[in-house]
């Protein structure tokens, strides 16, 4: 009788482990789920952002306002004076406020800012909207070399300031700052002997001899230099062509001579140019040659004769529609 009696009761306590383990296999199982389903939900809050219910309006992206504020530059001699213009555009859906456009830089030595302040300030642009304020200069030295740089500050509908700059305006019209001067061949010759001097060459692959020798003399006419001699010949298949001119400067009388040398196969191609300037102040020298240089070009911008850029030139081959950087006129087929 007592050894049935332990033999139950050892069985009684391997029932009651096995139970336990049971128990805690259950629970190791429930937590397991538990913590699979708590991963899940996080991935999901973390990854993807829940949908709002119907009686909630899910806030359209905005682009960013630095993107959606444009800000363009522009310039030219207007008589006697250099006008820039700065233009702030507002492509966002909302009103920009405690707009300032300012100056930056500008070659000081060169200009003169005609007016006390170097700023211009505007309450508001609204949506869709812009303003282009102007600043005039007036050219203190006959070539004028250097770049202009405005800025602009606004604040976005949030409050946050933003700080913009423009892209540098280059000025090239340096012989819009000469009067064409009458000097004969004979003079001409003697007069460059003390002068300072500088040649640069240019090369179009679109234009023959006697093409290069047309544009030549309209770029040096439309430069403001006289014409002291002129002459194009053909011998054996090769165009020669020569054009010498004459100028000097609006605020000092420094005189400045140029010659332009054409040549090349006739009837081809690629003529080349060699542009050479003379000029009592060798600081006239530099300029004026970058000037002539940028002119003597295949594309020039219909209404202003400007030279256009290489990017402008890709896209007018392409059959678009470009505008130009100095007048802003449309140019295209």
């Amino acid at each position: 009788m007592l050894v049935q009696t332990i033999y139950t009761t050892e069985q009684l306590v391997a029932a009651g482990s096995i139970l336990l383990l049971l128990l805690l296999i259950i629970v190791w199982v429930v937590r397991g789920a538990t913590d699979e389903a708590s991963t899940e939900f996080f991935d999901r809050k973390d990854l993807r952002p829940a949908t709002p219910a119907p009686s909630q309006k899910a806030e359209a992206p905005l682009r960013p306002d630095v993107e959606a504020v444009r800000v363009l530059r522009g310039g030219a001699f207007v008589g006697n004076r250099m006008r820039f213009k700065a233009k702030v555009v507002n492509e966002s859906e909302y009103t920009i406020t405690d707009v300032t456009v300012h100056l930056v830089s500008y070659p000081r030595d060169a200009l003169l800012l005609d007016g006390r302040d170097d700023d211009v300030r505007f309450g508001k642009i609204e949506p869709g909207a812009f303003r282009s304020p102007s600043f005039e200069f007036i050219p203190t030295q006959d070539c004028v070399k250097g770049e202009i740089v405005a800025g602009v500050t606004y604040v976005d509908y949030r409050g946050k300031a933003h700080s913009l700059t423009t892209r540098p305006y280059t000025i090239r019209a340096v012989c819009d700052l000469l009067i064409p001067d009458d000097i004969t061949p004979e003079d001409f010759r003697i007069a460059l002997q003390g002068f300072h001097s500088g040649d640069v060459v240019v090369s179009v692959e679109e234009w023959t001899p006697r093409k290069m020798f047309e544009m030549a003399g309209q770029i040096l006419t439309e430069s403001n230099f006289s014409t002291v001699r002129s002459h194009f010949e053909v011998s054996d298949g090769f165009a020669e062509g020569k054009i010498e001119g004459w100028a000097r400067g609006k605020y000092t009388g420094k005189q400045l001579g140029v010659e332009l040398i054409i040549g090349g196969p006739q009837n081809e191609g690629g003529a080349s140019c060699t542009v050479k300037v003379s000029g009592e102040d060798g600081a006239m020298v530099v300029p004026a040659l970058e000037d002539l240089r940028s002119r003597l070009c295949s594309w020039l911008c219909p209404q202003c004769r400007s030279a256009l850029s290489a990017d402008q030139v890709t896209v007018l081959r392409r059959g678009g529609v470009i505008d130009c950087s100095y007048c802003g006129t449309s140019i295209g087929r």
